[in-house]
Parts: C-alpha cells; sequence; structure tokens
C-alpha cells in the first residue's frame, strides 16, 4: 500500500506552515541547563540499545505526513543509510552528553532543518519545523529510548522513566521544541502518543520503503570484505535483515504494527523473545568500554 507523494489535502491546516509558526517555534534557550552525569538519561540513552532501536525510531517518524514528505524529498537513507546514521548519532548524542557544548550542537541541529521545506501539490506549504511534526520526531525518540531499555536492556528502576521523561522535555527545550507542545508528565505522554498513533500516523510509501530498508540492509562500507555482493547477499544480509526486522517490528507497539503492516506472526515473536532474552543478559553486563557509544564514553571520561 503506498500514499500519495505528499500529504493530502485533508492534512493541509496541519502541515503547512507559516514564518510566524517557524518564529514560534524558535524558544530562546536561555537558563535551559545542559544535562550532566547525574541524569537518568546519561545513563540510558548511549548504549547499545541505541543502535538496535534506530531503525524503530526512523519507522515510526516517518508515520507522520510531514515527516515522510521531507524524508522522501531531502534524506539519503536509501542511499547512504550508515553516513546517515552516523550524523544522526553525532548530532543527538551531542546535544544529550555534551555538556558545555551541547546547546551548540541543539541549535546546529535545529538549523539543519531549517531548509527542509517546500510545497505539496495542492499548494500548501510544509516544513519540518512544523511544531507538530518536530515534536513528534522527539517524541519518538523518548518512546524509543524508554521501549528499547525496556524490551532490550537494563530495564527501568522505580521514578526512573519519570524523570528520564523531565530530562527529555529539557532537550526537546533545547532545540526548540516548543514547551506547550510537550505533554507535562509520563502518564500524559503515552496518553498522547496513543492518541497520535490513532489520529495522526499512517502508512505510506515512506513507511514501506524504511521497512525495506531494514528487511534488506545495504553491507557496511568500512568493512570491505562485506561489499562483495556474493559475501553479503548469501550469508550476512538474509540473517541481518531478518534480526533487525524482527528487532524493528518488536520494538513496535501493538497499534503501530496493526497501522504499519508489519507482520507479527508466532516465528517473529518467538525469535524477538529470543534476542530479547539475549540483549537483556549481555548488553547490561558488558563493560562501558564496549557498552556504549563513542560519545557516551567521552562524556563520562
Amino acid at each position: 500500500m503506498t500514499a500519495d507523494p505528499a500529504p493530502t489535502r485533508d492534512h493541509a491546516a496541519d502541515t503547512e506552515i507559516a514564518a510566524d509558526d517557524i518564529a514560534a517555534a524558535d524558544i530562546a534557550t536561555d537558563g535551559i541547563a545542559p544535562l550532566g552525569p547525574d541524569s537518568v538519561a546519561w545513563k540510558v540513552f548511549g548504549d547499545l540499545t541505541f543502535v538496535l532501536g534506530a531503525p524503530r525510531r526512523l519507522l515510526i517518524d516517518v508515520a507522520h505526513p510531514v515527516v515522510a514528505t521531507g524524508v522522501r524529498e531531502f534524506s539519503v537513507f536509501e542511499t547512504d543509510p550508515y553516513g546517515r546514521a552516523e550524523r544522526t548519532l553525532d548530532m543527538i548524542m551531542g546535544v544529550v552528553y555534551g555538556r558545555e557544548d551541547a546547546l551548540d550542537m541543539a541549535r546546529r541541529l535545529r538549523e539543519r532543518h531549517r531548509d527542509i521545506k517546500g510545497q505539496n501539490p495542492d499548494g500548501s506549504r510544509w516544513s519540518s519545523l512544523n511544531p507538530e511534526a518536530f515534536h513528534w520526531v522527539h517524541a519518538s525518540l523518548v518512546h524509543g529510548i524508554y521501549t528499547q531499555q525496556k524490551e532490550l536492556g537494563r530495564g527501568w528502576k522505580p521514578g526512573e522513566v519519570e524523570q528520564f521523561y523531565l530530562e527529555m522535555r529539557q532537550v526537546g527545550r533545547m532545540y526548540g521544541v516548543r514547551e506547550q507542545d510537550m505533554p507535562e508528565n509520563w502518564e500524559a505522554f503515552c496518553t498522547w502518543f496513543d492518541e497520535m498513533t490513532r489520529t495522526r500516523l499512517e502508512r505510506s510509501d515512506m513507511t514501506d520503503r524504511v521497512f525495506g530498508v531494514v528487511t534488506s540492509p545495504k553491507p557496511p562500507p568500512h568493512i570491505p570484505v562485506l561489499r562483495h555482493a556474493l559475501v553479503w547477499n548469501t550469508t550476512v544480509r538474509p540473517v541481518a535483515g531478518l534480526v533487525l526486522a524482527t528487532v524493528t517490528a518488536g520494538l513496535l507497539t501493538p497499534e503501530l504494527r496493526e497501522l504499519l503492516g508489519i507482520d507479527w506472526g508466532t516465528g517473529r515473536r518467538v525469535l524477538f523473545r529470543l534476542i530479547s532474552l539475549q540483549s537483556q543478559l549481555v548488553i547490561p553486563r558488558l563493560p562501558r568500554a564496549i557498552r556504549m557509544v563513542p560519545h557516551a564514553r567521552a562524556a563520562y571520561r
């Protein structure tokens, strides 16, 4: 199932964004303190589950029609998936772990989105700084971190999820998500997330294309032997695609799987549970030098 090349006319009033909308989203960051080593976010954000959860986050990003349009017209996720992932990782980790450089990185992240805009076939305008769409990308990150830690990582101690959410509201403000767009607490956020799933998200050519990249990944460019088509296509790609597709499907809510047409048969459920149990046993017990991405390790040092 595919969608029109851009959001339909039913969405025009929501996707069109005027200059004053963008200005309203340019919130001053004075008084916003970057996160530090005592935060819950520092403890949970930068470990290997972030990498495992990346396809799920992009998939539900593009389920929002405005984000789908931006990715369709500007993203290189199909031609340069590893480069795109590395640039995204550098930016968001710089905001969370950057300390004195975090606000500058947050401003750079927002500026990169300023020129991602265009016009729909019906004449309405769209922009990646549309407040709802910009918040949705942040929200998918928050919900993704929560889910991947719950299913693949260390889990959550009492009170941590609520504190993590408040810290991520702070992160959102750093790169310009409007405070009034973010629910006040974790419970309200979950209610809002479910409502967005029911009323604003949709399956489209972009959700299908993203999941297609997940199920049939390209070889990593920094491992020369895997760039040989025979080696990659007959050995690694089928296994990597099966694992990535299973993990991505398993990290979705049941409502999102149904909306996006993602199979959740018995075989995939069993495989995800095996992967989940192994990940929960292994990842939290790894030494920090292996468990955490370089940005997080450097911040702790």
